[in-house]
């Protein structure tokens, strides 16, 4: 919250003067100038004023000071605002000289000083002997409470009889609170009023330390009435009346609660002289809004207070279960603003019909940093918008605001938000993640995250979704995508990850009964027994085997008895095969399927394929890029044993909700969402490595490998034509049928043609291909088996009329078996025309030996 200096108060101040005396001190810096009118003077270099206010202007840790003139010591009033705005300690902290016996206020002088901050956080008067500090008056610890902005009023009094009043404004809104009073005389008069400031290494509190409206002068005479500010029911026989002001003991009012109540007894309190204990006549009843009437109440000055009327609530706190409060909406990134406050808060919602809570002592924690809430009641179906005590001014017009001193800060992609009871229990929790907006634009900032249905108890991604007011978020009010959707969902099984040959957790796809888990079944087979079963997570379940799984067999587990968090228990047919993963080495897993040019800002993603016999585990394999032939920005893909059972699919994106949403036939089951290395449009290279770092596949894409007769390559994949064939071969890869949508997400590719049998000649396969890019019969495959190595090879196609249309192979040094696919396409770019075509092979060795083999082939188009 940016701090507002309290001209009003100031003005009101000098106001008050006029009439009585002229102030012997006033300076609100307004001209931007210390060194006139009045004269400041002292350490010049390390101040500046500059914004309408004294500000510090030391670039680190430093000891310095600036005082001005002033010799009123006695029947005194002194007034100024200040503000740290930063974390205080012992190290950092401001002192405020009242009286100082020289201009020098790190001479050692004799008077009287306020400090601020310092290591209680507090508000606290000193006298000065000779630089020794003697405590007179203290605040409690911890006012000062603020990291960011601490912005105080502070008022001390000394009247004719040496009574010293310290008072604070806490937010500097015009309403003070008495530190305490206590007499001291040993100093009657002074030179001096000044400022100095202890500064630490800490960068927070460079240039950060601010100075306003210093009023001295002879104490104001008290013209204003007190009036109530709060009205608390304590208990059914105690009612607590807090004024602005303390009371004159003699006159503490009369007073009367309604309807049908009355007061027995009132008491002014012996440490807080502005707080009011009443007795109410009949003892109130919980649930019910009553009215104080006050009147009557003296202020010390003999200011009587006018008649009030103030509602009040009693109630009697119920006992909060799990779920009965929520974590309701989150506003994690309010920059750019769309037209909520540029601050983060979290909204708490009351779930119940019939009951009401005290916010009390509950708490809000990130993990790193506890919030303690304020006394609150919270009634059945209400709102309570959770901030820092800094900024919760700004969301007064929104609904009830809990102000926090130490507000956890809200990641923007993702953090962990518990909410706890004053007994530590744990009534809501929350991880969210930036994919939880489901917009692009919206996660981007300036809207909240929304709960969907507040009734179910699970909050997961499928509950959240960002808001669709106008403004951006709903704080204090029903959400704007508010739905009941019941759960009747059974749970089911998705992954299972082998962490060692005894320890296998097995992931469901919703939060789960914690409470069911343990005794829920699970059926290895072949059979092995387990020894312990244990909750990982809210999805996630560990199995402790009895005997280890042995190597390269495959076992199937099957799970049945446990029920997810609302209660529906799982299904028949939740099956997962596993098997204690084997070393993967190169080829095992090839690269299938490269989207590299995605559809707006939506993700990349990159296809894996396990063609080996083996099941592996993804575990810290990484996915990197290449750039000038260098190897570079390796990120690891999963620490988690993921398992890639013989003949699987995996894909890898950043934001698998965006490709499901753009490729609707997707298998989401095979998604795994994880932090990639950026691929560039146009041309790139896609490396996948082991655990070590060494290379399993490379594939170098370019957009000169799409289908050439495609108006846009944007949102359409590369898809490997054969995953037994090397990545490497230009004609091994195919754009993504558009008849699938142009990408085929975690099942087998819409290209894909295995590479014919051959048996010492050429084979050709399928016999009439139709390039047009439905997924079907769009390549041909030209297969190829020579009897021993070392022939050079050309394949070329040609016409019935016996012209050239494209050379495949030209003069290359072949294997003794090959493949390499035509897609229609002529050496010119055009379609070849709808006919047949003579493909010709030639071979030959440096022996002479010569193989020549012609096979012919139908093109063929739409009708």
């Amino acid at each position: 919250m940016n701090s507002v200096r309290p001209r009003a108060a100031l003005a009101f101040i000098l106001c008050s003067f006029s009439g009585i005396a002229f102030a012997q001190l006033v300076d609100d810096f307004n001209d931007n100038d210390y060194t006139n009118g009045p004269v400041w003077s002292g350490t010049n270099a390390l101040y500046v004023a500059v914004g309408g206010q004294l500000r510090s202007n030391s670039p680190g840790a430093a000891n310095y000071y600036l005082s001005t003139p002033s010799t009123q010591a006695t029947s005194a009033q002194w007034d100024y605002y200040i503000n740290l705005k930063f974390a205080t300690s012992g190290a950092n902290y401001a002192d405020v000289y009242l009286v100082s016996s020289a201009a020098d206020l790190q001479s050692g002088v004799n008077g009287y000083f306020v400090r601020f901050g310092g290591t209680g956080d507090r508000v606290e008067l000193f006298r000065s002997d000779a630089g020794t500090a003697t405590p007179l008056i203290a605040s409690a610890d911890g006012i000062v409470n603020s990291s960011t902005d601490n912005p105080f009023n502070i008022r001390v009094t000394r009247d004719a009889g040496n009574n010293w009043t310290l008072l604070y404004d806490d937010g500097a809104t015009g309403t003070y609170t008495t530190a305490g009073t206590t007499v001291d005389a040993t100093y009657t008069a002074g030179t001096h009023f000044g400022i100095r400031i202890e500064q630490s290494t800490a960068a927070s509190a460079v240039n950060n330390h601010f100075l306003d409206n210093v009023m001295v002068g002879p104490i104001v005479l008290d013209v204003t009435p007190p009036s109530v500010v709060s009205v608390t029911a304590i208990s059914a026989t105690q009612v607590d009346v807090l004024f602005n002001e303390p009371l004159n003991a003699a006159a503490i009012g009369t007073y009367d609660i309604v309807p049908f109540i009355g007061v027995s007894a009132q008491v002014l309190d012996g440490a807080n002289p502005a707080l009011v204990h009443l007795t109410p006549g009949i003892a109130l009843t919980s649930g019910n809004t009553y009215q104080l009437m006050a009147s009557g109440a003296q202020d010390l000055s003999g200011n009587p207070a006018p008649s009030s009327t103030t509602d009040f609530l009693y109630f009697t706190p119920d006992v909060a279960l799990p779920g009965e409060v929520i974590i309701n909406e989150i506003m994690a990134d309010p920059s750019p603003v769309v037209a909520l406050p540029d601050v983060e808060f979290v909204e708490i919602h009351n779930t119940t019909t019939n009951k009401t809570f005290d916010l009390a002592n509950w708490t809000i924690t990130d993990g790193s940093t506890i919030g303690t809430l304020p006394s609150i009641p919270i009634p059945p179906g209400a709102h309570v918008i959770l901030t820092d005590d800094a900024n919760a001014a700004a969301f007064q017009a929104f609904g009830t605001v809990a102000a926090i001193a130490t507000f956890p800060s809200l990641n923007n992609d993702g953090d962990g938000l518990s909410l706890a009871n004053n007994s530590a229990t744990t009534i809501d929790a929350v991880t969210y993640a930036l994919s939880w907006y489901n917009n692009s634009v919206k996660a981007a900032g300036g809207w909240t995250l929304e709960r969907i249905d507040p009734t179910t108890p699970c909050s997961t991604a499928a509950n959240w979704t960002a808001s669709n007011a106008a403004q951006g978020g709903t704080p204090g009010q029903q959400n704007s995508v508010f739905a009941i959707v019941p759960d009747v969902t059974p749970p089911a099984l998705v992954n299972a990850f082998v962490n060692t040959d005894t320890q296998v957790e097995l992931l469901f796809n919703e939060p789960m009964n914690a409470g069911s888990l343990p005794g829920a079944s699970y059926v290895f087979d072949p059979t092995i027994a387990i020894d312990l079963v244990s909750v990982s997570g809210d999805a996630l379940v560990q199995l402790t085997l009895a005997t280890p799984m042995a190597v390269g067999q495959l076992y199937t587990i099957t799970v049945s008895g446990a029920t997810d968090c609302v209660g529906n228990a799982i299904g028949a047919g939740n099956v997962l095969t596993v098997a204690l993963p084997e070393p993967v080495l190169p080829g095992d897993v090839v690269l299938n399927e490269v989207l590299y040019d995605p559809r707006g800002t939506g993700s990349d993603f990159v296809e894996l394929y396990n063609r080996s016999n083996k099941v592996l585990s993804l575990a810290n394999w990484k996915l990197a890029n290449e750039t000038n032939g260098v190897i570079g920005n390796a990120t690891v893909i999963t620490s988690a044993a993921y398992l890639l059972l013989p003949g699987q699919y995996v894909l890898i994106a950043e934001d698998t909700a965006n490709i499901a949403d753009e490729y609707p036939l997707s298998h989401r089951d095979r998604f795994l969402q994880a932090v990639m290395p950026s691929y560039n449009n146009g041309a790139g290279v896609v490396v996948l490595q082991d655990i070590l770092g060494d290379t399993l596949d490379r594939f170098a894409y370019d957009d000169a490998l799409h289908f050439s007769l495609l108006n846009s390559v944007n949102g359409v994949s590369l898809e490997r034509v054969d995953p037994d064939r090397p990545a490497n071969d230009p004609t091994n890869w195919h754009s993504a049928a558009e008849t699938v949508g142009f990408a085929t997400p975690g099942y087998r590719n819409s290209q894909y043609n295995a590479t014919p049998a051959t048996s010492g000649e050429l084979n050709i396969e399928p016999a009439i291909f139709s390039p047009d890019n439905d997924g079907y019969q769009d390549v041909l495959t030209l297969a190829y088996r020579l009897d021993q190595p070392g022939f050079t090879g050309t394949l070329k196609i040609y016409d019935l009329a016996g012209r050239e249309v494209v050379t495949l192979l030209d003069n290359e040094l072949l294997g003794t078996s090959g493949a390499v696919s035509w897609n229609g396409i002529m050496e010119g770019g055009g379609m070849a025309r709808m006919g047949p075509y003579v493909a010709v092979f030639e071979a030959f060795d440096l022996s002479g030996k010569v193989e020549r083999i012609r096979k012919t082939a139908v093109l063929a188009h739409k009708l």
